[in-house]
C-alpha cells in the first residue's frame, strides 16, 4: 500500500458552557483539510475530515449524588465535515444496527467517584488511546494510524477501538491510571443455527504510568471471532474461529528541546484467521519551534505474516510509513496546520 498526501488544515474545538449550569455541556470539534497526492496509486484533490482528530459534537453531564457519588452520561455523534454525514462506526457495528449511526462515537451512562468510573454502553476501549506514544498523535498522517488500520489491529485510534454494549472501567490513581472493558460485541442472543451470544465477545486493559517527563503505556486486547458478520445473520466460520489477540507497549519522555515516543505491537490470528500474525513498531519526535507551534514526524513499519488476502495464504508484506506535520496554533482551541504522509 503507497500513499501520499499534502494536508492544509484547520482544525477548531467549541464549547457552550451555558449549559454547564444545569449539569448538561456541549462541546466538539471541526476539523477539514485540503488533501492532495495519490493513494493506492491514484490521484486524489479535494476537501477532507479530521486531520488532527474526528469532527463530532457531544452533549455530557454529571449529576451530585452526595458521598463523592457522581451520575454522568456521553452521547457523542462523530461527522464528516467535508460532506455532513454521520460516520466513524464500524461497517460491522453500522450493520449490526440496522443502519442507525446516530451517536457513532460513544454513548454511555455511569457512576464516578474516588474509586473511579464505571460505565454502560458505547464506549472507547484502552487500545484507542495510544497518542501518548506517538508523535504525530494519532493524526491522519501518523504510520500508526495508518498501519493499525491496514493490519486490521484493535490497537487503534479508529473505529475497531469503539466497543458497542460494554461495560468499562477507568480510575486515575496518582501517577498511575488503569482502564478495563468487557463488551458482548454485537450478538447478544444465542442463534438458532448455531451461534453462541458469547462468539464476538471483546475484552481489554490498560495501565498507563506518568510522573513529570515520562510516560509508559501497556495495552491488552482480545476479540473473539467465532461468530462472523456476513451481511445477515452470525454464523460459525472454519476460516474465522480464533480469538484476535493485540498487545502495545509505548512509551514517550520530554526531554524540553523535544520529545521522544515510540510504541511496539503485536496482533496475533489477527480478523480470527489462525497464523495472520501482525508486527508493528513506530518511533518519533515533537520539536517545539517558535511559541507553541511543533513540528511532529514519525516512521513506522509493519510485518504482515500469512492468512492476509492481500498477499496470499502463507505470504509476508512489509508496509512502512512516513509522516510529518507542523502545527501552528491560532489560540486554545483553534490549529492551523500543514501536513505529509
Amino acid at each position: 500500500m503507497y500513499r501520499k498526501t499534502l494536508a492544509l488544515s484547520l482544525t477548531s474545538l467549541f464549547c457552550l458552557p451555558a449549559l454547564a449550569q444545569s449539569g448538561v455541556q456541549l462541546y466538539g470539534s471541526a476539523d477539514a483539510f485540503f488533501k492532495y497526492g495519490k493513494v493506492m496509486g491514484d490521484s486524489t484533490a479535494g476537501i477532507d475530515d479530521g486531520g488532527i482528530g474526528n469532527s463530532f459534537f457531544s452533549l455530557r453531564g454529571e449529576e451530585e449524588l452526595g458521598a463523592g457519588l457522581k451520575a454522568v452520561f456521553v452521547l457523542e455523534e462523530g461527522f464528516s465535515i467535508d460532506s455532513g454525514k454521520s460516520c466513524c462506526m464500524s461497517e460491522e457495528d453500522s450493520s449490526s444496527n440496522s443502519g442507525s449511526e446516530t451517536f457513532t462515537q460513544q454513548a454511555y451512562v455511569g457512576l464516578k467517584g474516588a474509586f473511579g468510573q464505571i460505565a454502560l454502553g458505547r464506549q472507547y476501549a484502552p487500545g484507542y488511546f495510544t497518542d501518548p506514544y506517538d508523535a504525530l498523535q494519532g493524526m491522519t498522517p501518523s504510520p500508526q494510524n495508518w498501519l493499525s488500520q491496514l493490519a486490521n489491529l484493535t490497537i487503534t485510534p479508529n473505529a475497531p477501538a469503539r466497543w458497542n454494549n460494554s461495560v468499562g472501567y477507568t480510575g486515575e490513581f496518582a501517577t498511575v491510571g488503569v482502564s478495563a472493558i468487557y463488551s458482548a460485541g454485537n450478538l447478544e442472543t444465542d442463534q438458532a443455527h448455531g451461534a453462541s451470544r458469547t462468539d464476538d465477545d471483546k475484552y481489554g486493559l490498560g495501565l498507563r504510568y506518568e510522573n513529570g517527563p515520562l510516560k509508559i503505556g501497556a495495552i491488552y486486547q482480545a476479540v473473539k471471532y467465532k461468530a462472523h458478520y456476513d451481511g445477515g445473520w452470525l454464523e460459525a466460520s472454519s476460516g474465522e474461529d480464533e480469538t484476535q489477540k493485540d498487545w502495545m507497549l509505548g512509551a514517550a519522555y520530554d526531554f524540553g528541546f523535544a520529545t521522544l515516543a515510540g510504541s511496539w505491537q503485536q496482533g496475533r490470528d489477527v480478523l480470527g484467521a489462525s497464523g495472520f500474525d501482525v508486527d508493528l513498531w513506530q518511533i518519533g519526535l515533537i520539536i517545539p519551534v517558535v511559541g507553541e507551534d511543533t513540528f511532529n514526524l514519525a516512521y513506522g513499519q509493519a510485518k504482515l505474516d500469512g492468512g492476509n488476502a492481500i498477499m496470499g495464504e502463507g505470504g509476508s508484506v512489509k508496509p512502512k510509513s512516513l509522516g510529518a506535520a507542523y502545527l501552528h496554533p491560532l489560540s486554545k482551541r483553534t490549529t492551523v496546520y500543514a501536513a505529509y504522509t
